[in-house]
């Protein structure tokens, strides 16, 4: 599902179970009939596994593909069935989730499920093509973005699955985009629904490939929603080198050859809303936002004009609290534990490093500013005056490592280390001065002291990160001007 410019990396799609080849055209008849939901397009992968109920009257034929955690079974969309059978297929599902020991939720539907709890998790973009070119798409600004990259000499054209068999140039240059694209990202890889697959049933799908001087800069691929008579864009693919207004070219070409269908969307724009937001949802995009601009992707989106927005929610049992099942959603994209890709985040991203001292560093300079505001500075081997400019620096280097961490340039790190190692080695030369503490204080002392130099260890190795990652060849001024390189669907 979708991300736009500012998005997260996706892990190209990896076995699940896949359905069994006898089964693979009653689910296609399936998808044919009942696969309105833009999750629905990931059911005929091999990357989920597929759960078929028994027929009538004994079951409702329906089919749910999931992800199976090895807690939870996280369904992608509503079961595939009419939309009388629906709430009693959901049902089922849950109940043959539970014989197998497992949880159940639904992720991405695209209406409420009658039977279970819903929770919005965001909303997408809906656009109908006739309509959206006739008036979204001539907005002042689509219009300039469109002016500027043909006078970069961009050129969209629609191409042929064949030419993008493996081993083809088309191919090759392709997957050298999706590569850039993923190691510029903030995060580690993502699976699930937002899984790297777009050349998967190649005869579906319908590519386009946006050129500068003959050589491919971004790439669109869109699979059709059968039974909705629409399209989900699933990726947009952008190089560094494509210049601004490659993006709404290349939907500018996909919109006239698609303006028989009724609609196409971009996919889930997660925790936004055209309203107000939960205060949980709000803080989980402040505390995501250096790995995962939400409302950066919300903007964009909006930025293209849609006919309409369209809630999507998470669907579950009333038994379990939300946040049980909106882990199991995280754990089903993280392709296991999230701590586990929180972690390869922070050590091979260079986001990583920054927030998380950041978010450490605000508990410590509270804890300065309580010790400084009532009197009590001997624990640090400080006088009261030297506990508050302490706290001021630490609060001033908070808000810089926040802001490095949202935009990890080299240049901000580095300054960031240095300014962490000045901390410590300050620090360090006060207590080489002071009278020996009490035995008591001597492990908090020596906390005080080694973080800053932990701290600057860790700042100059995201300061290298950001160097290997920088693309090349793009200035820091056009880097500015250009949203990053990015993918939508």
């Amino acid at each position: 599902m979708a991300t736009p410019e500012t998005a997260v990396a996706a892990l190209p799609a990896a076995p699940g179970r896949g359905p069994r080849d006898d089964a693979v055209p009653r689910i296609h008849d399936l998808l044919l009939r009942y696969g309105a939901e833009a999750a629905s397009v990931r059911c005929a992968g091999p990357a989920l596994r597929h759960w078929l109920d028994a027929p009538p009257p004994e079951g409702t034929g329906a089919c749910v593909c999931y992800a199976d955690t090895g807690r939870a079974w996280v369904a992608a969309g509503s079961p595939l069935a009419p939309d009388p059978l629906q709430a009693r297929a959901a049902a089922r599902f849950v109940a043959a989730a539970r014989e197998a020991g497992r949880r159940a939720c639904f992720f991405a539907v695209e209406r409420r499920l009658p039977g279970l709890r819903s929770l919005a998790i965001g909303e997408q973009p809906a656009f109908a093509p006739a309509e959206w070119l006739s008036s979204g798409a001539r907005s002042g600004r689509i219009r300039e973005q469109l002016r500027r990259s043909r006078r970069k000499g961009v050129r969209v054209r629609r191409v042929p699955a064949a030419d993008l068999r493996e081993g083809t140039p088309l191919r090759t240059a392709v997957e050298r985009i999706a590569a850039g694209w993923a190691a510029a990202r903030r995060m580690e890889p993502l699976g699930f629904l937002v899984a790297l697959d777009p050349f998967r049933r190649p005869g579906e799908h319908r590519y386009y490939v946006a050129e500068r001087d003959g050589e491919p800069v971004a790439f669109l691929s869109a699979v059709p929603l059968y039974a909705r008579r629409g399209w989900l864009v699933e990726d947009l693919l952008r190089s560094a080198a494509a210049p601004n207004g490659t993006t709404e070219q290349l939907l500018v070409a996909f919109a006239r050859e698609a303006g028989d269908s009724a609609v196409f969307t971009l996919g889930l724009a997660p925790l936004s809303s055209g309203g107000h937001l939960p205060a949980w949802q709000r803080a989980a995009r402040a505390l995501a936002r250096p790995f995962y601009d939400f409302a950066g992707i919300r903007a964009f989106k909006e930025r293209l004009h849609p006919t309409r927005w369209e809630p999507v929610w998470l669907a579950f049992p009333g038994d379990g609290p939300a946040a049980l099942h909106v882990g199991d959603a995280l754990a089903a994209f993280a392709g296991g534990s999230p701590a586990r890709i929180a972690l390869r985040t922070f050590l091979r991203r260079p986001a990583g490093p920054p927030w998380l001292i950041s978010v450490m560093l605000v508990g410590w300079t509270a804890a300065l500013g309580a010790l400084a505001a009532a009197g009590r500075p001997e624990p640090l081997g400080l006088d009261r005056a030297q506990l508050g400019l302490w706290a001021l620096f630490d609060a001033l280097l908070a808000a810089l490592l926040f802001g490095a961490a949202r935009r990890p340039r080299p240049g901000r790190l580095a300054l960031a280390a240095g300014l962490a190692l000045a901390d410590g080695v300050l620090y360090l030369h006060h207590l080489a001065g002071a009278a020996p503490p009490d035995a008591r204080l001597t492990p908090l002392r020596a906390i005080a002291a080694a973080s800053p130099l932990a701290a600057a260890a860790a700042l100059a190795w995201a300061a290298l990160l950001a160097a290997r990652l920088r693309p090349a060849g793009v200035s820091r001024r056009s880097r500015r001007r250009r949203p990053p390189p990015g993918r939508c669907g």
